[in-house]
């Protein structure tokens, strides 16, 4: 099995944990080591999560953008339903961090729009921007 950056983090998270961690007589330096090996344990997780959920974001809020698309009128709503039918342009972090600003940009604006509207439909596609952003962050936390 070829060895990943994820499991030698966990790897070396573990070691600094479990087996330094306990042979430490003095109490911050062996507190010190636990909370290292605590942050390697999340940035491996983070790298084994990174394109995946950068991938269902911006999924997630390109179905969105096609609702409101289909209550918009005009030049936001032809950029909405542009954006909508779009794809990922490739899978590197910073490819997929891009089209997520450029997504999100876009969301903002058609939230703004949406705010503006006194209609039951516009509401609760607000509501569904709103659900939409707190799951996203939800997703997003840090996991040890």
């Amino acid at each position: 099995m070829r060895l990943t950056i994820e499991q030698t983090l966990h790897r070396i998270g573990r070691m600094l944990s479990e087996r330094i961690a306990p042979d430490v007589s003095h109490e911050f330096v062996a507190q010190s080591a636990r909370l290292s090996g605590g942050a390697l344990n999340i940035c491996a997780n983070w790298i084994d999560d990174a394109a995946e959920l950068r991938v269902e974001e911006n999924a997630a809020i390109r179905a969105v953008l096609g609702e409101i698309a289909g209550v918009a009128d005009g030049d936001l709503a032809a950029r909405l339903g542009e954006a909508a039918a779009s794809a990922d342009p490739g899978l590197k972090l910073s490819v997929l961090d891009a089209e997520n600003d450029l997504l999100r940009q876009l969301l903002v604006e058609a939230q703004g729009w949406l705010e503006a509207q006194d209609s039951p439909a516009a509401h609760a596609l607000n509501a569904k921007v709103w659900g939409l952003l707190e799951e996203i962050e939800s997703k997003r936390a840090p996991r040890e």
